[in-house]
């Protein structure tokens, strides 16, 4: 990946964490999201913590819904909740922790449709880790791009 990639930055950063601030995500499914749909997104999650450093717990709430509405009232892939760290790199307060909001039906959406909104949403991520989150942040589609082609690799599916 190229070293201008969010992803790649993002672990050059050293946050340091409060105890009991765990790395890595908290994943939460709805019961109607299908079993396979839950497992390859399950597979996902592995594959990005055994690549990527997420040294901030990101609570993942993946939603059995098409969409979800934004701010201003429109469809969006995915809603990503921040707080900005008080004393940035220090992450003190576990009350703050970063969040998710997925929308998963894959009867209308592909699983890589599904992917592809959960690699922007933890593009959303990294930029809060690198201190670079703001209102209206739009991750790069390189950045979503080249994430997307590496787990394809890693899956054999390219």
């Amino acid at each position: 990946m190229r070293e201008s990639n969010l992803w790649v930055r993002a672990g050059q950063v050293k946050i340091r964490t409060a105890e009991g601030i765990a790395p890595g995500f908290d994943l939460g499914f709805d019961e109607r999201i299908p079993q396979a749909t839950q497992e390859e997104l399950r597979r996902f999650v592995d594959w990005v913590e055994g690549n990527f450093p997420v040294p901030v717990t990101l609570w993942v709430d993946f939603a059995y819904k098409h969409s979800l509405l934004s701010r201003r009232f429109r469809p969006v892939g995915y809603l990503f909740y921040w707080v900005d760290f008080s004393t940035w790199p220090v992450f003190e307060n576990p009350k703050h922790i970063p969040m998710v909001r997925l929308p998963v039906r894959t009867e209308k959406y592909t699983m890589e449709e599904v992917l592809t909104s959960f690699v922007e949403a933890i593009t959303s991520y990294f930029a809060w880790i690198c201190n670079e989150m703001v209102d209206g942040f739009e991750p790069d589609p390189e950045d979503v791009e080249e994430v997307l082609q590496a787990y394809r690799k890693f899956r054999g599916f390219c």
